[in-house]
């Protein structure tokens, strides 16, 4: 029901209004245009409008109406969601500052039929012996809005050749344009198919017609497995050969690849003709950059053939293959979220124990009082933090201790009186007894770099409470919340100096993890984010460049000796732009977007 409030329009004619409905001139579907017209009494009128129902008797009071500011003459309102196929009665009315309601006569009016998607499918074109080219054109969307269209199709003569239905095979199709196509594969030979063209509503698909096609009855040419000859960081090779033509004239062979399509072909993606060995160099390759390659020759008999899809993926940082993935449970909270053992400061979740609430500025810390709510994608964050080893590795391959390109050109890469590493000539180095500590003295600057280089970026503010809390956010008591990252025991999960002395940072890895297998999230290093520092905003969303450039770091560092700067709530900020007394202490993680293993 639309009930707007009622304004007054200065008109001076007083007395009850004439009121009059008038007939419905445009109803489709689910929405119809409501006329009425009213005649005097509007210095004492409230509103005008019109109600309408199923019912045969209906009012103001208990039925839907629509209303607009007072006035006189022809009037007409809109209203939404209506039945298709379904009559309506309807009366216009006037509302009078007295509560006094005018009615007019009653009037019927119908909705039609809602209309799905009309689709226009055109011939199938490239037809091989085990693939073909789907296509159609999108020329009506109906009532609706299309959220997805594609294709099904089937060898099987007595299918229902709708989706979902048994036997029946469905592609989706890119949404851009009138006109789509799609390159299926995996046909099989001398076969004929059954195809229609789809378009998806929230309502149901509206299907062209049914056209049909076959297969060649001639043996495709046969590959040889695509392997990789090298994988490095920025070089990929892989080579392949043709094992079997089965009599078909070869006129050209080579590579497809893409790093999007996992069905690459020579009409739509990248391609090379190879002549002799079939071996191919990327040379756009970079670490952790996918690319779906396809071997391929071109025959006088039989069009184009394909080997099967293989998946690559240039060498890169994995955390020796420790990446977890995390699908946050939307929408989740970060900050505060409130303790059992603290009745006066409501929980956000059943299960919360953030510890006693402090905020002690004498560390720099705080925590947040109230939290925030935020929406995640999905993502991927290291099970350890980044260490000596694979920092220098970093080093060594990006050649530089400054920033090369981009907006921080020239930045230093590390603190050269924090951090354990050193150069050796134009390589850099660490004691190996610190191999497997985490990298510290390492610059903001240096962290997003090497993020950067190996195909990821340093994790939010956000992600990083989301992958410290182990991901629990239900009212699910059996999934408790821990104070600390995975325990609520400091010393089980945290490097820190409580009831020891520690003078460094530890090899990571050597205390419990938490509920995500993910390590020393509590305290070893603290960690940085790409988070600016400031307060949260409600809902979530990152804060700008504060004029003092700092972000904001999480996790205890492993000298402190006080237990509530450990828990997953609090925060602390640190300035980019120069070191502090205890950049030895701060270090990184890295994180990603998930990437598809198929």
């Amino acid at each position: 029901m639309i009930l707007p409030a009622c304004n007054e329009n200065g008109l001076d004619s007083g007395g009850l209004p004439q009121v009059e409905t008038l007939p419905v001139e445009i109803a489709n579907s689910s929405t119809a245009v409501l006329r009425g017209s009213t005649k005097g009494g509007t210095a004492n009128m409230l509103c005008r409008g019109v109600c309408f129902s199923s019912a045969v008797i209906f009012s103001f009071k208990d039925s839907p109406c629509v209303s607009v500011a007072p006035g006189e003459g022809e009037f007409e309102v809109k209203t939404y969601e209506l039945i298709p196929l379904h009559q309506y009665n309807m009366k216009a009315f006037a509302v009078m500052k007295d509560g006094t309601i005018v009615y007019g006569d009653e009037r019927t009016f119908s909705t039609t039929d809602f209309s799905l998607p009309t689709v226009e499918i055109k011939e199938t074109t490239e037809i091989f012996a085990t693939e073909a080219t789907f296509n159609a054109t999108l020329i009506d969307e109906g009532d609706y809005s299309v959220t997805a269209r594609g294709f099904v199709y089937t060898a099987d003569k007595n299918a229902v050749l709708e989706i979902g239905e048994t036997g029946v095979n469905s592609v989706l199709a890119p949404s851009e344009g009138a006109d789509f196509s799609v390159l299926v594969g995996g046909l099989a030979l001398n076969t004929q198919y059954r195809v229609k063209a789809y378009a998806m509503t929230e309502n149901g698909p509206g299907y062209s017609a049914e056209i049909t096609f076959s297969t060649p009855d001639i043996k495709p040419v046969e590959f040889e497995e695509i392997t990789e000859t090298e994988n490095t960081y920025l070089s990929l090779i892989v080579k392949s050969s043709i094992t079997d033509t089965h009599g078909a004239t070869i006129l050209s062979s080579g590579f497809c690849w893409s790093s999007t399509n996992k069905l690459p072909s020579v009409r739509t993606d990248s391609f090379k003709a190879i002549e002799g060995e079939m071996s191919i160099s990327f040379e756009d390759a970079t670490p952790g950059k996918v690319y779906y390659v396809r071997a391929y020759a071109e025959t006088k008999e039989n069009g184009t053939n394909y080997s099967e899809t293989k998946r690559f993926r240039v060498k890169t940082y994995d955390c020796d293959g420790g990446m977890i993935k995390i699908v946050p449970d939307n929408p989740v909270y970060i900050g505060w979220l409130g303790d059992y053992d603290q009745p006066s400061m409501a929980a956000r979740y059943s299960q919360a124990h953030d510890g006693v609430y402090q905020i002690n500025m004498s560390v720099g810390r705080t925590a947040t009082p109230n939290p925030s709510e935020a929406t995640l994608q999905p993502f991927c964050i290291a099970k350890y933090e980044v260490t000596n080893r694979w920092f220098i590795e970093f080093l060594n391959i990006y050649g530089s201790s400054v920033v090369k390109d981009g907006t921080w050109k020239g930045q230093a890469l590390l603190f050269d009186a924090y951090t354990d590493i050193h150069p050796e000539g134009d390589k850099w180095s660490v004691d190996e007894a610190y191999l497997d500590y985490p990298v510290v003295g390492v610059t903001w600057y240096g962290a997003l770099e090497f993020c950067s280089f190996f195909g990821g970026y340093l994790p939010s503010e956000a992600q990083w409470e989301v992958a410290a809390r182990g991901n629990v956010y239900s009212n699910d008591p059996s999934a408790p919340m821990y104070m600390y990252s995975g325990s609520n025991t400091v010393t089980e999960v945290a490097v820190c100096s409580i009831g020891t002395s520690h003078t460094h940072v530890e090899k990571v890895g050597t205390l419990k993890p938490n509920q995500l297998g993910i390590y020393d999230m509590s305290g070893n290093a603290e960690e940085m984010t790409s988070s600016w520092w400031g307060n949260y905003q409600t809902p979530y969303k990152e804060n700008p460049m504060p004029s003092n450039k700092q972000i904001v770091i999480r996790g205890g560092r492993a000298q402190r000796g006080v237990a509530n700067t450990f828990q997953v709530n609090t925060r602390a900020s640190l300035a980019i732009t120069a070191p502090q007394s205890w950049s030895n202490y701060v270090g990184f993680r890295f994180a990603c977007d998930p990437f598809d293993e198929d």
